[in-house]
């Protein structure tokens, strides 16, 4: 935005100069040095921006500003962006119409019949009651009357070179074309051009009067051009006949000049304290480097410019019908057994049995089985005898004795071991 802001603060200072020469110098009849102040302040409103007076400047101790230089990543349409479009229309339409003017002005030297002097060239334009210069070239209408003292006029325009003034003029209008000063600014310095011319014409006449006359009844015709000196002009016709049987003024009127001095040394504090400027060039005081350390900018290099995304390849999608997927429903599962409820045991208590001591039994004899391997008894049954030893009874209850005559068999698998 440093563009923006020194464009801004250049126009503040055009408008401040202009304000002063409204103020002071509007009505004094110093013609050549109101023409000095309007160019200079013009020259000077962008000068004064580019320069500053450090040691106004706060002291700074122990700082270091780092200016971070990034590159807009985001390019969508800001207000800065906005503001810098606008800005350029303006002063490409300006442009246009200038070089419009121009080309017409050429135009009209080409075809129209020219008179050349050593000073000079007329060029004659028929059926019409104008008339204006431009540089070296004096237009002057067929129809015009009292050509010889609108010559002198013109000539005075072409010797002091007011041209120059009109295109400088032309050329702020087109920079600052926003600024409502500037075109106010222009039509004062055309009035004092013609302020001029009309005083050194009116010292060649007779009398100032009989010019003020012939102006008044040769106040008629079409206007010249926008970029031309113009004899005439409507809307300065009253300004310049009061301004030539004005008063001259004193010498004293002179020190008014002297109020573009204070002027700039105001505008140049403005300048140094109310902006923070990273684009003067010249410091006038600068600061010592015993009283204060200056800060130092430290400029990053920029980072580089994000990789743009490369491109996929724009892949062909075939969509297929999904597949059908036969579902098969399963039997729901059964239902939870529900548990068994245990019957509750009928408890029946019995008294606790009684134990009886057996009194010790008699001995008595062991009995002894004896298998009868003969071979009668495989035949039949095998004959098991009892042999009763005498033995002591070790068992509280008595052992069974086979009767008599009782034998036990055991299958025929007995007989073939």
């Amino acid at each position: 935005m440093n563009w923006l802001h020194y464009l801004l603060e250049a126009n503040i200072y055009l408008a401040v100069f202009y304000a002063g020469y409204c103020i002071f110098l509007n009505k004094e009849t110093y013609y050549t040095l109101n023409r000095v102040y309007l160019l200079l302040s013009c020259l000077l409103s962008f000068l004064l921006p580019l320069v500053q007076v450090g040691i106004l400047k706060p002291t700074i101790h122990d700082t270091i500003s780092i200016v971070y230089l990034t590159p807009a990543v985001n390019r969508d349409t800001s207000i800065q962006d906005i503001l810098f479009y606008a800005y350029l229309s303006g002063v490409t339409i300006l442009l246009g119409l200038l070089l419009l003017k121009l080309f017409k002005l050429v135009q009209m030297i080409q075809t129209a019949n020219k008179i050349t002097d050593n000073r000079y060239k007329i060029v004659q334009l028929e059926n019409s009651n104008t008339a204006f210069s431009f540089f070296n070239y004096l237009f002057i209408g067929s129809k015009t009357e009292g050509t010889s003292i609108i010559i002198r006029h013109e000539m005075v325009h072409i010797r002091q070179k007011h041209t120059l003034d009109v295109l400088f003029l032309e050329f702020i209008k087109i920079i600052n074309w926003f600024n409502p000063f500037v075109y106010l600014l222009q039509n004062s310095l055309k009035t004092v051009h013609e302020y001029i011319a009309d005083e050194q014409t009116a010292a060649l006449e007779s009398d100032t009067l009989a010019y003020s006359s012939f102006l008044v009844n040769n106040a008629y015709g079409l206007s010249g051009s926008s970029i031309a000196p113009s004899f005439f002009n409507y809307n300065l016709l009253k300004k310049r006949i009061i301004m030539l049987n004005q008063k001259r003024s004193g010498n004293l009127a002179r020190l008014k000049y002297l109020v573009a001095v204070p002027i700039c040394a105001a505008t140049l504090c403005a300048s140094t304290l109310g902006f923070s400027k990273t684009y003067a060039l010249i410091d006038l005081a600068p600061q010592h480097a015993d009283t204060i350390i200056k800060a130092k900018q430290l400029k990053v290099p920029p980072p580089p410019p994000p990789v743009p995304p490369a491109k996929k390849p724009q892949v062909t999608v075939v969509k297929f019908p999904p597949p059908k997927v036969q579902v098969t429903k399963r039997p729901p599962p059964p239902p939870p057994v529900p548990p068994v409820k245990k019957p509750k045991a009928a408890v029946i208590k019995f008294a606790p049995p009684k134990v009886v001591k057996d009194p010790p039994a008699p001995s008595k004899p062991v009995e002894e089985i004896q298998i009868d391997e003969s071979p009668v008894a495989s035949k039949a049954h095998a004959k098991i005898a009892i042999v009763v030893r005498d033995k002591p009874a070790t068992q509280d209850r008595p052992i069974k004795q086979a009767k008599p005559g009782m034998t036990k068999t055991k299958p025929d698998t007995l007989n073939h071991k």
